[in-house]
């Protein structure tokens, strides 16, 4: 008997989830009876709300997500393949906006659904009112954006900025980063329904191993991630998708990848989630038990490795 597993991911299908694409293509669990499957970006019920509601079993969310989730005692974050924040906020010079003070009393465009925090954080610890800014939800932040509506937006640097730059250059542009004022929160995580682990904890280790094999395969051979990418994605190039498997890639190859090995949950991500609540909201919840490392300690170390020349 298999076992279907699904997996909503954080946005639309691309190299920025390889390694789960890869998974799901080659079938890298189906040896242990589960099947996986990729759901793309569902705005109407994303990532951690459809674990919530049942809909999914797992989701690529962050611990920001879960902390500020409906029911964070029921999610538990067990794999993190980028080990830093890929979120960079573009300005342009020309507006006369050179620190993140000149943003106070202009919009902002930011993504719906509780994905500001780290802007939030990112303006406090910068001594600048986060109600200063008028953050504006869209999905779209690059179109506004680039027609002038906003002052900023949230991007990442493997995706939305790259068109940006293509379309502005580089040189007349300020680029804000959390990092520079130590607000930097992860943002793509692998979120399991805690009911899941304690229930059939065999079938959240074959993800867990099919996930980790399949990132390993995307870093090692990244010609059949792309291709992997191309065909769940046909409107992006192969040369997009090259670009941004590489814009991950440098992102997965820091941190507690480099102390630890790929994949490792570090409880400092969820910290750093609850101190930014704790700073921003005035929130404070518990999350001890959030990160759960049991499954990538479990998985075969082939599939965590700390580099990849």
């Amino acid at each position: 008997m298999t076992t279907t597993v699904r997996i909503r991911l954080l946005w639309h299908k691309q190299a920025q989830f390889a390694g789960y694409l890869l998974a799901e293509r080659l079938g890298l669990a189906r040896r242990h009876g589960v099947e996986i499957v990729c759901e793309g970006l569902d705005f109407s019920l994303k990532h951690v709300a459809a674990v919530l509601a049942g809909a999914t079993q797992m989701a690529v969310a962050s611990p920001s997500h879960i902390l500020e989730s409906a029911r964070p005692d029921d999610l538990r974050f067990v794999l993190a393949i980028q080990q830093e924040s890929p979120l960079v906020y573009p300005a342009r010079k020309a507006d006369g906006i050179r620190q993140l003070a000149d943003l106070s009393g202009r919009k902002v465009g930011v993504w719906p659904g509780h994905e500001d925090l780290e802007f939030r954080w990112m303006l406090a610890r910068a001594g600048v009112s986060p109600d200063a800014v008028t953050r504006i939800e869209m999905p779209d932040t690059v179109g506004p954006f680039l027609a002038g509506d906003t002052a900023s937006a949230q991007m990442t640097n493997y995706h939305e900025l790259h068109v940006v730059e293509a379309a502005l250059g580089h040189d007349g542009l300020t680029l804000f980063s959390a990092a520079d004022v130590g607000a930097s929160l992860l943002k793509d995580g692998l979120v399991v329904d805690r009911r899941l682990t304690e229930r059939d904890p065999q079938v959240v280790q074959a993800v867990v191993d099919a996930v980790l094999e399949g990132w390993t395969i995307a870093f090692r051979e990244p010609e059949r991630a792309v291709e992997a990418c191309v065909a769940a994605r046909p409107d992006m190039t192969a040369g997009d998708q090259r670009r941004q498997l590489a814009d991950i890639r440098a992102l997965a190859l820091r941190g507690a990848t480099l102390t630890h090995g790929l994949g490792y949950p570090d409880p400092a991500h969820v910290t750093r989630a609850a101190e930014a609540l704790r700073a921003v909201e005035g929130k404070a919840v518990v999350h001890h038990a959030t990160a759960d490392p049991r499954f990538w300690q479990a998985a075969p170390e082939a599939f965590r490795p700390r580099s990849f020349s």
